[in-house]
């Protein structure tokens, strides 16, 4: 679930609006943290950094 859907159930319950912020401060109060990663840069090109990988100076660890 992500914030904006947790404020829209929020609003909802209360029957008021909310600040992004007061849901922001709900969460962090109660403990909730961001435990997935962010989505990938709609510009990044995965061939291209495959390609990168096999031709870059250092090694990595995959």
């Amino acid at each position: 679930m992500i914030v904006s859907e947790i404020k829209q159930a929020l609003d909802a319950r209360l029957k008021r609006k909310t600040s992004l912020a007061a849901t922001y401060n709900l969460l962090h109060r109660h403990g909730w943290r961001k435990l997935a990663p962010d989505k990938r840069h709609p510009k990044a090109d995965a061939l291209a950094q495959d390609e990168w990988k096999k031709t870059s100076r250092y090694p990595h660890s995959n």
